[in-house]
């Protein structure tokens, strides 16, 4: 049993690295895109406002993505295990590409499918409401990014002094991303802590902080690829937009934080980006959103394919 907890804890260390690598674009790629912060600046802010989140505000995530899917007793240590490492196998393999895919989903899909792989009664209600805000949260994120980018476009039209722009502009990168992050690491952090807490091997707050540590380090050694396709690839972004895009999503995560539902801060995010790229009349990159669509219909799909499999080849060798 504790060769088996250990294992889990690594793997929740490996799921946290990947949410880090992938996701922190999520909170910083728009302010990198826009000039406003150095990545070094970014992730450090990452760091210590993910810390914040996740030991403040986690623990309601925790307890949807740990017990809400498959009841309470099903999700054993063993399973927590496939289901975190079948979830990492494949963000890793999508943060590779520069995809940002949903960890969140990535997570839901590897406890579904434990769940499936041994028959376990599963919360269809729970897994609905989860599904329908994963879609409502990016287009909710897109709106409140547009509204915003009016609101603070109209504030800056005002100010006659070019040193309290600059001055304006990196206030609001600095707090909104505080804010992202924050909210990154109520909800993110939460996602894979989640089946740990689920499994009854560590207490909510304890494993939302050496979550959050191995997702600092994730984001300080493997982000940067993702933040650029976030940042710049999508469409171009200044400061006003890249504040309104990283708000509105901020906005759009907290809400579902306060009810808490697992959603996915890449598609908020993502939907903020889209949503001041059609409000400003830059336009947005088709192709780029296509494949990240493409990543997320089938992020929840190919993890739910991924920990069946794994499941099966651990019940071979006789594991589970």
């Amino acid at each position: 049993m504790e060769a088996v907890g250990i294992a889990l804890v690594a793997t929740a260390f490996y799921i946290a690295w990947n949410i880090g690598s992938n996701d922190s674009a999520n909170a910083m790629g728009t302010a990198v895109g826009a000039g406003i912060l150095s990545f070094r600046q970014a992730t450090l802010t990452i760091a210590i406002f993910t810390l914040m989140g996740a030991y403040l505000r986690g623990y309601k995530v925790m307890k949807t993505v740990g017990k809400g899917i498959i009841p309470p007793g099903y999700l054993t240590l063993e399973l927590a295990v496939i289901a975190l490492l079948s979830a990492g196998v494949w963000v890793t393999i999508a943060t590779i590409r520069g995809l940002p895919v949903s960890t969140t989903q990535a997570i839901v899909g590897g406890v579904l499918g434990v769940g499936l792989s041994i028959n376990a009664p599963i919360n269809w209600t729970t897994m609905e409401e989860i599904a329908a805000a994963w879609v409502i949260s990016p287009i909710l994120a897109g709106v409140l990014a547009a509204i915003l980018y009016r609101f603070y476009g109209a504030v800056v039209s005002r100010m006659k002094s070019v040193s309290m722009i600059e001055l304006f502009y990196k206030t609001l990168a600095i707090l909104g991303g505080a804010y992202m992050a924050f909210n990154f690491g109520t909800n993110e952090v939460a996602n894979a802590s989640g089946p740990v807490v689920g499994a009854g091997f560590l207490e909510p707050r304890v494993a939302g902080i050496i979550v959050a540590l191995s997702l600092a380090t994730g984001s300080l050694t493997f982000s940067y690829a993702v933040i650029h396709t976030v940042g710049k690839k999508i469409t171009a972004l200044g400061p006003i937009s890249a504040f309104a895009a990283q708000f509105g999503s901020a906005i759009a995560v907290s809400m579902a934080n306060m009810v808490g539902l697992p959603v996915s801060s890449s598609q908020a995010i993502v939907g903020g980006v889209v949503g001041v790229g059609l409000t400003t009349g830059g336009g947005v990159d088709r192709k780029v959103i296509w494949d990240i669509l493409f990543g997320w219909v089938a992020t929840p799909t190919i993890a739910i394919i991924i920990s069946f499999i794994v499941y099966r080849l651990f019940a071979v060798v006789g594991l589970v």
